[in-house]
């Protein structure tokens, strides 16, 4: 089942003033497509994608990031261990920023896991 990511407000948003009063950890932003990934039925090895908003399917892709993933080494050796796990994250491809490293392109950098059985971040 697709589970949208939630919402992350700008900083100097009414919903989050004062956040920066106390400890606070700043990490920086890639700017790719927002992309999830997560084990639908391991013993069929059924994984499936998402974008932000959106259950993806190969045929209705976002850039890319299902077909690419999906074959990818240690997907399946990943959910054999963690099937509850679903991992959010950018796949990195040209936006509005060009200028990354050209290693850094088409790979999915993960910034947060959910476990689909605690129901915790």
């Amino acid at each position: 089942m697709f589970r949208q990511y939630m919402h992350v407000e700008r900083f100097g948003t009414d919903e989050v003033e004062g956040i920066e009063l106390g400890k606070c950890y700043v990490f920086p932003k890639l700017d790719g497509t927002n992309s999830s990934l997560w084990c639908h039925n391991y013993a069929q090895m059924d994984f499936r994608g998402g974008s932000r908003t959106r259950e993806l399917t190969l045929e209705n892709d976002n850039q890319g990031f299902l077909n690419a993933i999906i074959g990818r080494v240690g997907i399946d050796k990943f959910f054999s261990k963690y099937s509850s796990l679903r991992l959010y994250g950018e796949w990195l491809v040209p936006h509005t920023l060009k200028t990354y490293r050209e290693d850094a392109w088409r790979k999915f950098w993960i910034f947060d896991v959910y476990n689909d059985e605690t129901h915790q971040y």
